[in-house]
């Protein structure tokens, strides 16, 4: 498996100083290349899953409009409506639940990865940290004696802790 690249960003926003890990894109692949790798070693037609493909997202999208969550396969991404809208205390007006509504808020697509998936992906990466020119960057060994090294990172590539399982035992992020 090729070493997903990564550098480092500073965080200059007001506040405490600090640094930042952003993975960094080998490229995109399109929905015609992928239907064609998905067809590999099969009798199925590319032309064939792009169409069977983009009908399911079609039903998807009608069921997210209904208000459904949709899983897009037991172990990978559940599709589910979303609204962002928050209220604050001011120091004229005190915030109430009523102050809350959709008018006021953006109306959004939410995506969790499923548990599994994350923790196979943080088990199987293989990270390289890279500097602005991507030029490699050689890391100190960080793994103590006698201990396993961890090549992911943290169990849920690092997020499970901040983002709490939702029904469906997935995970925002």
């Amino acid at each position: 498996m090729a070493r997903v690249k990564y550098t480092v960003r500073e965080n200059k926003k007001l506040g405490k100083h600090s640094f930042y890990a952003v993975p960094i894109p080998n490229d995109t692949l399109t929905f015609a290349e992928l239907c064609r790798e998905a067809c590999d070693n099969t009798s199925i037609e590319p032309s064939i899953m792009q169409a069977a493909v983009t009908d399911f997202m079609k039903v998807v999208q009608r069921n997210v409009l209904k208000g459904f969550r949709c899983n897009l396969g037991d172990k990978f991404l559940t599709v589910y409506p979303n609204l962002q809208c928050s209220v604050k205390d001011t120091d004229k007006v005190t915030a109430t639940a009523k102050m809350v509504n959709a008018a006021n808020g953006r109306s959004r697509l939410g995506c969790t990865v499923s548990i599994k998936f994350s923790q196979q992906f943080a088990a199987e990466v293989s990270w390289q940290k890279v500097d602005d020119r991507g030029v490699a960057i050689e890391e100190d060994n960080i793994v103590e004696e006698g201990k396993e090294h961890q090549p992911g990172g943290k169990p849920g590539g690092g997020g499970a802790e901040a983002n709490p399982p939702l029904p469906g035992g997935t995970v925002e992020g």
